[in-house]
C-alpha cells in the first residue's frame, strides 16, 4: 500500500501550468509539516519538513483556485519517485501525487471546518469532528 496523508501549511502559492499536446493541467505546491519533540536534556525542539505535492487535471485546477501560501491543508495521495537525466547527470526526487485535499478553514464557532475536495466532486464543508483524525 502506498498512502501518504499530510497536514500542514502551504509554504508557497500553488504553481499551475499546462503540459503536453492535450494541454493537461498540473499544479505543484509545497506543504510544510512540523514535528515537536523533547530532547533527552529536556529542551523542546521542532523539525519542519517541506514536501513537494503535485495534482493533475481538474484536481490541479481545484488546488490552484482553493489554496494559497499559508493555508492549512490535509493532503491524501501516494508517494512517487520521479527520475530524469540532464547533461549526463541522473537526478531523482520524491513527491506526493495528490488524490484528495481538504483545506482547513476556521468556522464561525470554535470548531474548525474541513472542506473536502477531490477531482470528481464539488467541495463539501463538514465538521472536522466528523472526519478521521490526523
Amino acid at each position: 500500500m502506498n498512502l501518504v496523508i499530510l497536514r500542514g501549511n502551504l509554504a508557497r502559492d500553488p504553481e499551475l501550468r499546462v503540459v503536453g499536446e492535450k494541454r493537461t493541467a498540473v499544479v505543484n505546491f509545497t506543504v510544510a509539516t512540523s514535528r515537536e519533540f523533547t530532547r533527552a536534556d529536556g529542551t523542546q525542539d521542532k523539525v519542519t519538513s517541506f514536501i513537494t505535492c503535485e495534482a493533475w487535471d481538474s484536481g490541479a485546477v481545484a488546488v490552484s483556485n482553493t489554496l494559497k501560501k499559508g493555508d492549512l491543508v490535509m493532503v491524501e495521495g501516494s508517494l512517487r519517485n520521479d527520475s530524469w537525466e540532464k547533461d549526463g547527470v541522473k537526478h531523482s526526487t520524491m513527491k506526493v501525487r495528490v488524490n484528495n485535499f481538504a483545506p482547513i478553514v476556521k468556522g464561525q464557532g470554535s470548531t474548525p471546518k474541513k472542506k473536502t475536495v477531490n477531482t470528481t466532486e464539488e467541495p463539501v464543508e463538514e465538521s472536522v469532528e466528523d472526519t478521521v483524525a490526523f
